[in-house]
C-alpha cells in the first residue's frame, strides 16, 4: 500500500482539517513537522507556494487543504465527505472558503493577535525548530502574524469588536444548523470539518472558548465533529 505522508504544523487549524479527514476516512499516513523556516527553501521542492499542509501519495503531491480534501474524495471515496446533490456542493463549497478566508483570521487573531496569548502559541508553533532557531522564531512570529492580520483588516479593530463579530459568527453557526447534527447534509461533510477546524483552534485560548461556551448547539455540533474525526483508540 502506498504511503501517505503529511508535511504540516502542528498547530496549524488547516493541516488538523487534513489530518481529521484522513481520520475520518480511516487512512493511515505519516506526519513530517516542518519547521518555519523550512518553509523558505525545502519545502518548495514539494509546493512552490511553501505553505502546508502538502500531502504526498505516491508520485502524487497535493498542496492545500482544499485540494488536499477534493484528493482523498477521489482516492478513497468511502466514507464520503461531499454529498452527491449540487446544491449541497454547493454549500459545502461556500462554508469551506468561509471557514478558510474569514474564520481562520479569527483564530490567528486569539492566538497571536492577543499580546497575552501569542508567547505561548509562538512556543508551540516553533517546537519543529533547530535550537539555534527556536528562540528567534518565536520572537518573530507574533510580529508576522500581527502584520498579516492588519493588512487583512481584523487586526485594525478594537478588540470588542472583533469579540462580537466572532459571536455573530458563531450564531450563524447554530443558525446553519438549524435543528440538524450537522452543517450541510444528514451526515458529516467536508464543511463540518473546515469550520470546526478555525472554532477548535480559536478555543484553544480563554477568550475564544468563553464565546463559544455562550452557545450550546455550536459545542454539541463541535463534539460530535471531533467523535466523528479523532484517531482511531
Amino acid at each position: 500500500m502506498t504511503e501517505l505522508v503529511l508535511h504540516q504544523f502542528e498547530s496549524s487549524p488547516f493541516c488538523d482539517k487534513v489530518r481529521r479527514l484522513l481520520h475520518y476516512k480511516r487512512r493511515a499516513y505519516r506526519t513530517h513537522e516542518v519547521p518555519p523556516t523550512e518553509t523558505l527553501v525545502r519545502l518548495r521542492r514539494l509546493n512552490p507556494a511553501g505553505k502546508v499542509p502538502v500531502l504526498e501519495h505516491g508520485e502524487a503531491v497535493v498542496s492545500d487543504s482544499t485540494e488536499i480534501a477534493r484528493y482523498l474524495e477521489v482516492t478513497f471515496p468511502d466514507p464520503p465527505i461531499y454529498p452527491r446533490e449540487p446544491k449541497a456542493r454547493a454549500l459545502c463549497h461556500i462554508l469551506g472558503d468561509w471557514a478558510d478566508e474569514s474564520l481562520y483570521f479569527y483564530e490567528a487573531w486569539f492566538r497571536f493577535g492577543l499580546s497575552e496569548n501569542a508567547g505561548e502559541f509562538s512556543r508551540r508553533s516553533s517546537q519543529s525548530e533547530p535550537p539555534l532557531l527556536r528562540r528567534a522564531t518565536e520572537r518573530a512570529l507574533p510580529t508576522l502574524m500581527r502584520n498579516v492580520l492588519r493588512l487583512q483588516g481584523i487586526g485594525r479593530k478594537p478588540p470588542e469588536r472583533v469579540l462580537a463579530d466572532f459571536d455573530r459568527h458563531l450564531d450563524a453557526l447554530e443558525g446553519g444548523l438549524g435543528g440538524g447534527d450537522w452543517l450541510v447534509t444528514d451526515h458529516l461533510t467536508v464543511a463540518d470539518v473546515a469550520v470546526y477546524a478555525q472554532v477548535s483552534c480559536a478555543a484553544e485560548t480563554a477568550e475564544a472558548q468563553g464565546v463559544v461556551a455562550d452557545h450550546p448547539r455550536a459545542l454539541a455540533w463541535m463534539e460530535r465533529v471531533n467523535a466523528a474525526t479523532s484517531p482511531p483508540v
